[in-house]
């Protein structure tokens, strides 16, 4: 067949109605196949543990969870993103928040996250650490259900401090006053000190002071007091005088005869003591090694001496 019997024919076949109307469902089945084919969407669908193989016509993956009856909380994370257009063979999949505690500084607050770790938790939440903060847990610790991040803010300050430094007292004894009698001879004065410490604070509340410098500004003075000793004695014929010391002991009378010196009349040393002087009433012998020689006494029953 030629090219003109060809036409000749075609014509002939168009000028029947029926004809045409076959032609013409026959384009639109093939056309409608066509496009059925081309929206139609085969998806897998991996919501946390779940995974399903879904088909389409959806456009956005955003229309295919609503589709689906697939609800979510603004914290759930799905990639790919809600307004990312669907193709076929494409994944979606569901990653769902759980419910966690972030304490920060001692202040707690409950959240819901889709984050992998406690270091995404805390950027996601905009939780800056600090050089010396603590985190209960570390960074790398994956998140699950009810998990509790503790972070305690660590802080340091350096602060200078100016103390006292107390005074001593010195007790001086007086053989010239009065016992009972006390007497200031120099007022103490404190000093002073400046100690430079790094206190540390947890949750900003102090923890540990170290002191890193002490410096003397002022020396302190000493308290110097005199505290008399001497003491009071009224004899039976009521003359006072003032003593140092109390001693008991056994009197032993003595004269200037051989017996009590070893001496003989007309030798030169004849009633002559150790100390020098003529042996005589009010002159007393003692032992230097108990009261000094020369030391002023009164014996009572005797008198002084």
């Amino acid at each position: 067949m030629d090219t003109d019997d060809f036409r000749k024919r075609l014509g002939e076949i168009f000028k029947k109605p029926v004809a045409l109307l076959t032609l013409a469902a026959v384009f639109l089945l093939i056309v409608g196949v066509g496009t059925y084919a081309s929206l139609k969407k085969e998806i897998t669908l991996q919501d946390e543990d779940k995974k399903i193989v879904v088909t389409t016509f959806k456009s956005t993956v955003k229309d295919l969870l609503e589709e689906k009856g697939i609800k979510l909380k603004k914290e759930d994370v799905v990639t790919p993103s809600l307004d990312t257009s669907l193709k076929k063979g494409m994944k979606v999949t569901i990653k769902r928040a759980v419910p966690i505690t972030i304490c920060v500084g001692g202040k707690a607050k409950d959240i819901y996250t889709a984050a992998s770790n406690v270091k995404e938790v805390l950027q996601q939440n905009s939780i800056t650490l600090g050089p010396q903060d603590k985190v209960n847990m570390s960074l790398d610790t994956p998140v699950f259900k009810y998990m509790y991040i503790d972070v305690t803010k660590v802080t340091e300050k350096i602060v200078t401090q100016e103390v006292d430094i107390p005074y001593q007292t010195e007790t001086v004894k007086n053989d010239n006053m009065e016992r009972g009698q006390v007497r200031v001879v120099q007022q103490g004065e404190v000093g002073k000190k400046q100690i430079v410490m790094k206190v540390t604070y947890e949750n900003g509340k102090e923890v540990a002071k170290n002191i890193i410098e002490e410096k003397i500004i002022k020396n302190p003075i000493n308290q110097i007091v005199h505290v008399g000793t001497l003491g009071i004695f009224t004899t039976s014929r009521g003359e006072t005088f003032r003593y140092r010391e109390v001693r008991t002991m056994v009197a032993t009378a003595y004269d200037s005869s051989e017996g009590s010196t070893g001496k003989k009349p007309g030798d030169p040393d004849y009633g002559i003591t150790a100390t020098g002087i003529k042996a005589t009433r009010g002159v007393i012998a003692v032992d230097p090694r108990v009261i000094p020689l020369g030391t002023k006494l009164y014996v009572e029953g005797y008198g002084f001496g």
